[in-house]
């Protein structure tokens, strides 16, 4: 008996758990080959022979075919046996059908899922996406607290940290991933962090990874000892965050001023870390320039300058603002502004050379509406 039936997007062509007879023929469309909510395989090629496995073994169907796009199927329910015996040739077309199918779960099986991502989510979330996209950074130390920090700070800039406290187990770890960079603790007993160094760059997964080195402030003889050993940098403990990150964003080739200025929607979003050092400072009037012709670039006439987390308004502070204000108005940009801050001095940083028409706002929120209204309703305003 064949029979020819029509799927909709999401329709179940082959439920699992069922003993199948008889094989499926796809006549359009595509199909997804599902288990344990993971997509094993896709089937889109007209004529493609499936679903003949559970008749063959004698087993139940232990995944689900699923139609991926609307999908006509032919099912010939008649015994694989019956039919082979009445035409010879499609034993052959059902062998080449496996053989295909070995040689491809062969190759996965020899990549490995963890280490290429072959294995897709069924039902795919923003986390899910987010990941594959997000910085992910390896640390090993024996130390469990250090990875905690590390992680802590990290984690303002979204990006992962997994932790290793030996060798074998940052091996193992490199085996299925990659990372964007990994931190090797030069503590580690003996010849560990060298040794590991030197294993990590026969790995074809952080072959182009950088390597850097974690000693004690002071440790000349260790970060001596990183720098000869082909350590791309070093970072000293206890960590300042600034240096750590601005070493880490060059060390990763990454825009270091995306911890200040972000393009979110369409506005330039700058927004003033808690603690304004020297350091901090010199930083963000480095990127000034860049970032303003990125904006100018990117088509973008919205501004928004966050100043509400600052831990003390100093002349710093104001320093930083109406620099990048004037730079703005020195070009004649037709650029609006608001500013996001908070408390008594809130309207002090209208007295700001190019920042005396801006709005002052309490939140993102509300500088985002602000600069929504056209500029004849904050004049009524």
């Amino acid at each position: 008996m064949i029979r020819q039936q029509e799927y909709n997007e999401g329709d179940e062509v082959l439920p699992s758990g069922e003993l199948g007879k008889g094989f499926c023929i796809l006549e359009s469309g595509t199909l997804q080959v599902i288990r344990d909510n993971k997509v094993l395989s896709e089937i889109d090629i007209v004529g493609s022979i499936f679903g003949e496995l559970s008749e063959i073994l004698g087993m139940k169907r232990d995944a689900t075919i699923r139609a991926k796009t609307p999908a006509t199927v032919r099912h010939v329910e008649e015994s694989i046996s019956e039919i082979v015996s009445k035409n010879p040739k499609v034993a052959i077309k059902l062998i080449r059908t496996l053989g295909r199918r070995l040689y491809r779960m062969n190759q996965i099986a020899t990549r490995g899922d963890n280490e290429n991502n072959i294995f897709k989510k069924a039902t795919a979330t923003a986390e899910d996406d987010d990941s594959n996209d997000r910085i992910k950074i390896l640390v090993v130390d024996d130390k469990p607290a250090i990875a905690k920090q590390l992680g802590e700070m990290f984690a303002k800039s979204e990006w992962m940290v997994e932790s290793a406290t030996d060798e074998i187990s940052a091996l193992k770890l490199c085996e299925h991933s990659g990372y964007s960079a990994i931190l090797i603790s030069m503590a580690l007993p003996g010849e560990t962090a060298v040794d590991l160094r030197r294993k990590l760059k026969t790995n074809h997964n952080v072959l182009n990874t950088p390597v850097i080195g974690m000693i004690v402030m002071g440790d000349e003889n260790a970060q001596k000892k990183a720098l000869n050993s082909g350590f791309a940098d070093c970072i000293s403990k206890p960590f300042d965050q600034n240096k750590t990150e601005a070493l880490m964003y060059k060390i990763m080739d990454l825009d270091s001023s995306a911890r200040y200025f972000k393009f979110i929607e369409d506005h330039l979003f700058f927004k003033l870390p808690p603690e304004l050092s020297n350091f901090v400072i010199n930083d963000i009037k480095e990127n000034m320039d860049t970032r303003i012709k990125n904006t100018i670039n990117e088509g973008i006439l919205k501004l928004i300058i966050d100043v509400s987390e600052l831990e003390d308004v100093g002349e710093e502070a104001i320093e930083v603002v109406g620099e990048f204000a004037e730079k703005i108005e020195d070009m004649k940009l037709p650029m609006r502004g608001a500013i996001v801050a908070t408390g008594e001095d809130a309207e002090m940083w209208n007295n700001l050379d190019g920042c005396e028409e801006w709005s002052i706002c309490e939140d993102f929120e509300e500088a985002k509406e602000n600069l929504s209204r056209p500029p004849e309703e904050d004049d009524e305003d």
